[in-house]
């Protein structure tokens, strides 16, 4: 076939893979760089001056279109493309329409949201939220990464009742909690959400 022919397929699986992550998840940290973060911090690690709804990687430049190329690339990479880099959940819907580069592009398929391990969502703490603990639980338990972006509108204008939504989130790897919210709170937020699955809290 045209594709057994081709030299792109003639190359070992592991260079073709290398290829694909260049394309679909350039500059995005492996597993192991996630669940055993660095020490040193840059400004871009700061959650506190990062803007609204802001990504982890804001500049970021991916080719998606090489996964229409044909049904072999497609197989091989799309699971790269939702895997590495880090979607935007919605913020009422969760883990259903999350978007990575823009809210008006959402993914609309769960088959292919199902892919998605990494996870950044954008809170108002003074807004009542549209969800409940069981469906965060169920939406972000497990995650590779999870990061909570909390504001509002007006400083010290509300407490943290919509964080206590995700107290029962469990097994995330790296758990990152910043903006508009105490320290102390973050932190042991933080702690909560990447213990192991099953784990009850003792604080």
């Amino acid at each position: 076939s045209s594709q057994e022919s081709s030299l792109f397929f003639r190359l070992p699986a592991e260079l073709r893979n290398e290829i694909y992550k260049a394309l679909l998840c350039p500059d995005t940290p492996s597993p192991f760089a996630i669940t055993h973060p660095s020490k040193q911090h840059t400004a871009a690690d700061d959650l506190s001056v990062r803007g609204f709804n802001q990504p982890s990687t804001p500049n970021i430049h991916l080719s998606p279109a090489i996964l229409s190329t044909c049904r072999r690339i497609h197989a091989e990479a799309l699971g790269l493309l939702y895997a590495h880099n880090t979607f935007h959940a919605h913020p009422s819907l969760l883990n259903t329409l999350p978007h990575l580069a823009s809210p008006s592009r959402p993914v609309l398929y769960s088959r292919v949201s199902g892919l998605i391990n990494r996870w950044q969502i954008s809170l108002r703490l003074d807004t009542d939220p549209r969800f409940t603990k069981e469906k965060v639980t169920a939406a972000f338990s497990g995650a590779e990464y999870l990061e909570i972006r909390v504001w509002q509108a007006q400083f010290e204008a509300c407490d943290f009742a919509v964080l206590r939504l995700f107290t029962g989130v469990r097994g995330v790897g790296l758990a990152r909690v910043g903006g508009s919210v105490d320290e102390g709170v973050a932190r042991a937020l933080e702690r909560s959400m990447m213990r192991r699955e099953g784990e009850e809290c003792r604080c």
